[in-house]
């Protein structure tokens, strides 16, 4: 792989009529590609420190906004079932020159093993950030309960900041206001709200009963099992969303699969511990790319 000075572009994707995905890409295209796909209401932004390590590890990452975050298109339609999200993936995953990496934190891992299933050679290899075919309620009614909170927005970012700090409590630095600013967008009243579609969540949340959940463990159980290239999972060491539990149950249905824990980091491995969490995906990456 190259050692060219880090270059950054911004990429734009046409993944249906009303869809453009918008993503970072850092490094030269030459390299061997890397598709980085953040969770449910994060955005590209929360990859920037390891898509630069990458970069500079010789790999070409593309980091994108999934359609309604960011600054991706939002769908008319409210069109943010895995469906919709695992086509857009497909569509720009086969516009790449060569097969890239998939490396998918929550929303972004539960997309890649969907479109796995229907493509099995869609990619070279897989990294799951915590997210499992199976994954735990107490986690993602947290999680729902945050982003469902204050529809009104924050007066101000201050006040964004300690919401943040009364969700991730482990976290020792939640970054400056000013990074927090990049995930938030002005609402009509004035107030901070959230750089995602409000229209997401409540799709979500009427996926999240018992039979839908059943339903998609299944399909995605099925679709980890009859994997076909190498796979990793990086855990957050004091995850309540993919527990030692299931980890345990992981390694009984997917044995090849790598696993690694990232001691004191929650759900959001890259931002609670991102030195740590990089360092850990680059010896793997290493070992598909040689």
């Amino acid at each position: 792989m190259s050692t060219t000075t880090i270059q950054h572009n911004i990429l734009r994707f046409q993944t249906a009529e009303d869809i453009t995905i918008v993503a970072d890409a850092y490094g030269n295209p030459q390299d061997d590609p890397i598709l980085l796909l953040h969770g449910g209401g994060q955005t590209r932004n929360s990859w920037k420190k390891t898509g630069h390590t990458l970069a500079e590890k010789g790999w070409y990452v593309i980091a994108t906004d999934a359609r309604g975050h960011g600054d991706s298109s939002w769908s008319k339609n409210g069109e943010y079932a895995f469906d919709f999200l695992r086509q857009d993936l497909v569509i720009i995953a086969k516009s790449l020159e060569k097969k890239p990496i998939l490396i998918g934190a929550s929303m972004g891992g539960i997309s890649s093993l969907a479109a796995l299933h229907y493509h099995p050679n869609l990619a070279k290899g897989l990294i799951l950030v915590d997210v499992s075919p199976r994954i735990e309620k107490k986690g993602t009614d947290r999680i729902f309960r945050f982003m469902s909170a204050k529809p009104e927005g924050y007066s101000s970012l201050e006040e964004v900041a300690e919401a943040v700090k009364a969700y991730m409590p482990h976290r020792k630095n939640i970054g400056s206001l000013n990074g927090l600013k990049k995930n938030l967008r002005k609402l009509p009243n004035g107030n901070y709200g959230w750089h995602w579609d409000p229209k997401m969540l409540k799709v979500w949340m009427n996926k999240s009963n018992d039979v839908a959940n059943k339903e998609t463990e299944r399909f995605l159980t099925n679709a980890l099992v009859n994997l076909q290239i190498p796979a990793m999972l990086v855990r957050g060491g004091i995850s309540d969303v993919v527990s030692k539990e299931i980890v345990e149950e992981l390694k009984v249905i997917a044995p090849d699969m790598e696993y690694i824990d990232v001691k004191e980091a929650g759900h959001m491995v890259a931002g609670d511990s991102n030195h740590v969490f990089t360092n850990a995906l680059i010896g793997f990456l290493e070992k598909i790319s040689a």
